[in-house]
């Protein structure tokens, strides 16, 4: 018999409306129970737009009650660690939004919750270079640009640009903690590429050290509003990353470096190009390796997990790999000096 898989989500925001919830109707067997968001009109608003029978005032409403199983967690950083490990203290399944938490040490409690529960525990995985994940694998496996000597990450944006733009979510540390931009996603990108990360040498830069909130009152800024991290992976590969929000040009770009070619990844136009010989030419996407990100398999993975066992990535366990290599970062941007990254587990 199919396991029923009953979902209480806490924090029902844009992601959420976008994937999660039309993902996981398509699926046979899995209900929504429940929802709470931070008013009760946005979680009423929420219920009716999803058919959700119950609205709860807290999300540990969300958690005590006996006919959820699973939890999805589509909040800001701030609450991925405290609801998810009270989530699977109670015994039920979580999936958390990306970014995992707000620092390392929130990020390990949370993997450690996962641990000792035995349950499914399972981040959004980041839509970047999902299409193209298995020709990329398959390229660098077949050595077709060789040995890889070199990785390099490029996020420029003008999000932050304007010094009088108001402070939202993203850039507000107590909500969001270290997480800076896209630096934890590209993280994670290259983890799934070519693995862990063991040491980093960071730089912080922040230009504008306070903006208005909503009320037009000034708050502190203490997110940077740039970030140059050098890396090195197994295998002594450097991957370097430069992240800037203050960019008059918005461009994202990786480029992997090998002895025989280079591989250059458009990320906004996801278009990924071959370069040997002197010229260059698209990657054509093999049948056995089409994803299609915009019909994303990511709530059906999940649930197989569940009831199949089917391991899921992102887990909790690449959530802390990622996290503890942001932390790194800002710790050696602080220190002055080269931080090694645990690779235990």
């Amino acid at each position: 018999m199919t396991q029923e898989i009953t979902i209480g989500v806490i924090g029902l925001g844009g992601i959420c409306r976008q994937r999660h919830l039309p993902g996981f109707q398509k699926i046979p067997g899995v209900r929504l129970v429940a929802v709470a968001n931070r008013s009760r009109a946005s979680a009423e608003r929420a219920a009716h737009d999803y058919d959700i029978p119950v609205i709860c005032e807290t999300w540990r409403d969300i958690i005590a009650r006996d006919d959820i199983n699973t939890v999805l967690i589509g909040t800001w950083p701030y609450l991925h660690c405290d609801a998810s490990i009270a989530a699977l203290q109670a015994g039920k399944h979580v999936f958390c939004q990306a970014r995992m938490a707000r620092n390392q040490d929130e990020a390990e409690r949370m993997y450690q919750a996962a641990r000792a529960s035995g349950n499914v525990a399972a981040l959004c995985p980041v839509p970047i270079g999902m299409s193209f994940d298995r020709a990329v694998a398959r390229i660098l496996r077949e050595k077709e640009i060789g040995a890889v000597r070199y990785v390099s990450v490029r996020s420029f944006s003008d999000t932050w640009a304007d010094p009088a733009a108001p402070i939202t979510w993203r850039k507000d540390s107590r909500f969001s903690g270290l997480n800076m931009h896209t630096f934890g996603m590209y993280i994670e990108v290259i983890h799934r590429w070519f693995g862990n990360t063991r040491r980093v040498s960071g730089e912080t830069f922040l230009y504008t050290a306070s903006r208005p909130d909503d009320k037009g009152a000034l708050v502190p800024v203490e997110i940077p509003d740039q970030i140059t991290a050098n890396t090195t992976l197994a295998n002594d590969l450097p991957a370097q990353y430069a992240i800037s929000t203050i960019s008059g040009v918005a461009s994202d770009v990786i480029d992997i470096y090998g002895t025989a070619g280079a591989l250059h990844y458009n990320v906004n136009d996801d278009i990924l190009a071959i370069k040997r010989d002197g010229t260059s030419s698209l990657v054509t996407v093999r049948p056995e390796e089409a994803y299609d990100v915009d019909n994303w398999r990511v709530e059906q993975d999940f649930v197989n997990a569940i009831r199949d066992g089917i391991p899921y990535h992102p887990d909790f366990a690449d959530g802390l790999r990622y996290m503890r290599v942001l932390q790194a970062t800002y710790d050696s941007a602080t220190s002055g000096t080269r931080i090694d990254v645990p690779q235990d587990m």
